[in-house]
């Protein structure tokens, strides 16, 4: 009978043990708190000692202490074939916003308890939390206009940098690890979950959709007429009403909006020059934390549903778009509205309306929650290129300007034993030079941020270095990568795009002239050289017809002569960078 009893306590236990699950205390606190790192640690922690389905994948030291860690599930992690597409989720670049982060240990427990199906044609790449830094940063006040958890973290890393904005500088190493993440993962589809802020409204998710004119046109059709169609289908069954992220700070949003464009400095815009399918998913601030979650979860569910579903579609509009950017010999720079275009949304509201504030007394806004309304609205979500630049064969850095691109993942790519020149070398080569640019007034993200660059492109024998760096973005036996990688180097190399290595000022010195002139000396210089080149002359004339200012100004003509003369230092705003025909 003893013997019973113990082989009874004995399968007793095994089976209490195969129902152990993780603590999460999201659940425990019914939908008030948020998983800290350590909890969410924990909780991967406790379902890899139980050898299941969950794997680790890449990871990155942040710092003496912390690592990234990313996990796997599903679909081997063998190289990618037309079996299976890669989905990635990422959760907490802003750590405020923590909903990605407890939605996310809601779906893994779940396919490991076999209450959702482990997918079969889906390779599920997890980063539990992005901005380690910022979730550990706990506070309950940093997110003044939202309603919980009552404990989250700080939208900056520990650096105070917004991840969100770093994805081509790549000053942190999150960002580079970033890079890393979904070039090397070949990551098919990227959801990053976050938490809006703005006007108020009904819905409790909204979904920023990677703006589609961006990508190849295989992908935009694909993202914007399927994959976007469908995921909207299959939440409204789940009565989820999404519409498009609200994009409306100044006024409200009733009326309509313009679509948010993420340029490639965001986690989503970056991805999409990859022709990666990249959803950002916004919930709503004012709404209560546990349904935030619960909204979270039901989109990733349907995610992975759908991708389950149209793994082969997926596959195949992604390898066209591959091609498609591969054959481009012009990349589109600097994508701006086109509000001659909309589509018509529905989309939810609250009635805004203004009464006296009780700070100022002055009339504020508000919305009337009492008086809800549905309506059709304009969604302004075409965009066109301001600017575009023909694709050269390749670019060269001079060995001096390396040092600045010694840490950034994407560089290290071109980097073997033929990358560089091997002996000093005169070519045709083409270079810029920065006629204008304007920056902001104060820093952004730890840069004085340049724009509205203007460029001259000149072409003539330039000298190169034994050292110098070629980055070849021509098809050879780096096809994959070639393809994969031009669109993303053309908008880091050439200085007038908007979130190139030029406007996040990795190149100020060149701004800065390094020689000058005493304008007594100058003066008898400059007359002699306008007398030994007419055509020099002639140019000041037609300046000073054009500028009244110049005309009225004789050192500004004096410095007009230097900078049009030889005397003019050769590598004053100068762009280091070649272009390279071969």
């Amino acid at each position: 009978m003893s013997r019973i009893l113990i082989i009874f306590s004995s399968l007793l236990f095994c089976s209490l043990q195969s129902l152990a699950q993780p603590n999460q205390v999201f659940l425990s606190s019914n939908g008030t708190q948020s998983a800290s790192v350590k909890e969410v640690q924990d909780f991967y922690n406790f379902w890899l000692s139980k050898k299941s389905h969950l794997r680790k994948g890449l990871s990155v030291a942040l710092n003496a202490q912390d690592n990234l860690v990313t996990y796997e599930i599903g679909a081997s992690n063998q190289q990618p074939d037309s079996t299976y597409v890669t989905l990635l989720i990422n959760n907490a670049i802003h750590a405020g916003e923590p909903d990605g982060v407890d939605a996310t240990m809601l779906l893994v427990n779940e396919i490991m308890t076999g209450k959702f199906p482990i997918p079969k044609h889906v390779r599920l790449i997890i980063l539990p939390f992005y901005n380690m830094n910022g979730l550990q940063n706990r506070n309950s006040t940093t997110r003044a206009n939202q309603n919980g958890p009552e404990i989250y973290g700080f939208r900056a890393n520990g650096q105070y940098l917004d991840l969100n904005r770093d994805m081509m500088k790549a000053d942190a190493i999150e960002s580079n690890f970033m890079q890393e993440l979904l070039v090397s993962q070949k990551v098919d589809v990227l959801v990053d979950n976050h938490v809006s802020n703005g006007a108020d409204y009904q819905h409790i998710i909204t979904l920023l959709t990677s703006q589609k004119d961006k990508y190849e046109p295989t992908a935009r059709d694909f993202i914007h007429q399927q994959m976007e169609r469908s995921l909207y289908t299959q939440m409204k069954q789940r009565k989820y009403d999404l519409c498009p992220y609200v994009n409306h700070f100044s006024e409200t949003p009733e009326n309509g909006w313009q679509e948010f464009y993420e340029s490639p400095r965001f986690v989503s815009g970056f991805a999409s020059m990859f022709n990666i399918y990249a959803f950002v998913v916004e919930t709503h601030m004012l709404k209560p934390y546990k349904q935030r979650v619960e909204a979270t979860y039901a989109f990733l569910q349907e995610m992975i549903n759908y991708c389950e579903n149209n793994y082969k579609s997926i596959n195949i509009s992604r390898e066209k778009a591959l091609q498609e950017q591969l054959q481009t010999t012009t990349i589109k720079l600097n994508f701006q509205c086109d509000t001659s275009y909309h589509e018509m949304i529905r989309f939810n509201g609250y009635t805004p309306g203004y009464k006296p504030s009780a700070i100022s007394g002055l009339p504020r806004l508000y919305y009337d929650r009492t008086k809800p309304f549905s309506k059709s609205i304009p969604f302004y979500n075409h965009f066109v290129p301001k600017d575009s630049v023909r694709v050269p064969d390749a670019y060269i850095i001079p060995k001096e300007w390396l040092m600045k691109f010694d840490d950034k993942y994407l560089l290290k790519q071109f980097i073997n034993s033929t990358s560089y020149f091997a002996k000093d070398t005169i070519l045709t080569l083409s270079y810029y030079t920065i006629d204008n640019y304007a920056t902001t007034k104060s820093p952004y993200e730890g840069h004085y941020l340049h724009y509205n660059t203007s460029v001259t492109l000149r072409t003539e024998k330039v000298q190169v270095h034994v050292g110098d760096l070629i980055i070849r973005l021509q098809a050879d036996e780096k096809f994959d990568e070639v393809a994969l990688l031009k669109k993303c180097l053309v908008q880091l190399l050439e200085p007038v795009a908007e979130d190139s290595y030029f406007n996040w000022n990795f190149f100020d010195p060149i701004l800065q002239q390094k020689e000058g002139y005493s304008d007594y000396v100058f003066e008898d210089l400059a007359a002699e050289e306008l007398k030994q080149n007419p055509s020099l002359a002639k140019a000041l004339e037609e300046a000073k017809l054009k500028d009244a200012n110049l005309a009225q100004n004789g050192g500004a003509q004096l410095n007009w002569v230097y900078q049009h003369s030889i005397y003019r230092e050769p590598g004053y705003k100068r762009y280091p960078i070649l272009r390279w025909n071969y």
